[in-house]
């Protein structure tokens, strides 16, 4: 397991074009560098869990620093692995936001991979830049779900043509 303690940097970054990005997690905790692979939903579902998790704090709410940016990030971090979960909490006494990850493997029971914790602060400007990072893609059809492709979308709700299957029941 992997302990960043109190991390200086918790970043999200897409690589590539939309429809082709793959996702992850830069965190930088003094000379520990961490790569934290993900899917973009899971991305989307932490800065939500972050997001309700902050929401209920009975402090008002914080102004979000300056995200710090990885200026000098290494090719190759320390740390670097998919995840197949991820958790969050919250430690009221040093009043910090705790991040877990586990990798695809790990058990049910099996304690997390990786570990670190931000501000309340960090957390909020992390969830600002993620949001941004999601939204950056493609536009999501409104009927169906499905992303909108540059060369066009066959909504099946829309105009009853789709190129994939249809479930049978």
């Amino acid at each position: 397991m992997w302990d960043f303690g109190e991390a200086e940097i918790l970043e999200p970054e897409a690589i590539g074009e939309p429809g082709q990005r793959v996702f992850r997690l830069r965190v930088m905790s003094g000379r520990d560098t961490a790569s934290l692979w993900l899917e973009k939903e899971q991305l989307a579902a932490l800065t939500l869990a972050i997001r309700q998790l902050l929401d209920q704090m009975p402090d008002p709410p914080v102004d979000p620093e300056p995200l710090a940016r990885a200026a000098s990030f290494p090719t190759e971090a320390k740390v670097d692995f998919k995840i197949g979960k991820l958790g969050i909490g919250y430690n009221e006494r040093e009043r910090m936001v705790l991040i877990f990850a586990y990798t695809q493997e790990d058990d049910e029971d099996a304690r997390p991979t990786f570990s670190c914790q931000v501000s309340r602060s960090q957390s909020q400007a992390f969830a600002d830049c993620a949001e941004e990072v999601v939204s950056a893609g493609r536009p999501v059809c409104i009927l169906c779900g499905l992303p909108i492709n540059a060369d066009g979308h066959q909504c099946l709700r829309r105009n009853g043509h789709s190129g994939l299957p249809i479930a049978s029941e």
